[in-house]
């Protein structure tokens, strides 16, 4: 049986020698360069030989939003009455979960909206290998040329609009030409706005200056009077031949492979939520640091009719031929090279 003590020491030893390492590789082939290549090894690592507890997973930064989109599961939940935890306060927790072997692999900044404390998040990036930041798009993006930035875009400009308040759409074309940052635009497809996807995709691949484009589905949640935009299956199915068939024209510009549209089909994609392994290796925390089950949103969505992306692209990952294309597909566009299906 290994002590507390001594399980402290193996993962102050195992950090030193990464650090060692680190900066072996950096002398050689620069920063960044040794940043990227222990980040496709994490990568690999963990998607090949499986991810341990932990390894991903999101913080609600905050209980605000600028915003208040009618199909938003944040509201499902009544975290407004009771007071976030402060910066500090999440600092500590982290150093708490440092001591006990937490993988701090890869976190994503959400909320509420994650960018109304940017210092939070500047301070606890620090702990992850890997960060992501689910933002509105409507505020200035920070310059962290690390951070992969998710913008949460629900279609052409008056579809978006009517989900999440007129006008937005042109801040967030504003917004997102950054060049020097990694964008990616995530679209929820509803009932309402599924006729705007093929334009939607066309609109951005022609104007450039993000790295490609997500796909989910909304999932309803209890409390909240938006039913009415879940999709319903046969038009899920129908929705998913349209992205297929979108990704054999626009290739990895649309981010997701196939493999996970296909598991996403209502014939498929109950067996996979019911076993969710999103849910059996995340972690998920609350404005107050508390955890958060099954995921990131809560107990009140409806797994039954999950469409967020990630058990589905888990799950695929189970198959080691995708996790080393997708590794190659990485490598591909760090170098600034295509990669067309």
């Amino acid at each position: 049986m290994v002590s507390v003590k001594e399980k402290e020491l193996q993962i102050t030893e195992q950090r030193r020698l990464r650090d060692n390492l680190f900066d072996i590789s950096s002398r050689i082939m620069g920063k960044e360069g040794a940043k990227f290549l222990f980040k496709v090894y994490d990568l690999a690592r963990f998607d090949i030989f499986g991810k341990p507890k932990g390894a991903i997973g999101s913080i609600d930064v905050t209980n605000r939003c600028n915003l208040r989109c009618r199909h938003c599961y944040f509201y499902a939940h009544d975290y407004e009455s009771e007071p976030e935890l402060t910066d500090d306060e999440w600092i500590e927790k982290f150093e708490g979960l440092k001591k006990e072997g937490f993988p701090f692999y890869q976190c994503s900044w959400i909320g509420g909206e994650p960018l109304l404390r940017k210092s939070l998040i500047e301070r606890g990036m620090r702990y992850f290998k890997s960060n992501l930041v689910t933002t509105n798009g409507t505020m200035e993006l920070p310059f962290w040329p690390d951070v992969n930035f998710y913008i949460s875009i629900d279609g052409p400009r008056e579809m978006h609009d009517s989900m999440r308040g007129k006008g937005t759409y042109d801040k967030i074309v504003k917004n997102v030409n950054r060049p020097n940052l990694k964008i990616l635009l995530s679209m929820v497809i509803t009932r309402e706005n599924y006729r705007g996807v093929e334009t939607f995709v066309d609109e951005w691949r022609e104007r450039g200056g993000v790295r490609g484009v997500l796909f989910q589905f909304y999932t309803p949640v209890k409390g909240l009077e938006n039913d009415n935009l879940w999709p319903g299956w046969e038009l899920r199915d129908r929705v998913i031949d349209d992205l297929i068939r979108l990704k054999g024209i626009h290739g990895d510009f649309i981010f997701l492979p196939n493999e996970v549209f296909e598991m996403m089909r209502s014939d498929r994609c109950q067996a996979i939520t019911r076993d969710c392994l999103f849910s059996q290796v995340s972690f998920c925390f609350d404005p107050q640091g508390r955890e958060k089950r099954p995921c990131m949103m809560g107990p009140m969505a409806d797994c039954t009719r999950c469409g967020c992306v990630l058990p589905f692209h888990l799950k695929a990952l189970e198959d080691k031929r995708l996790v080393l294309r997708e590794l190659f597909m990485s490598l591909r566009k760090a170098f600034g090279r295509p990669v067309l299906h």
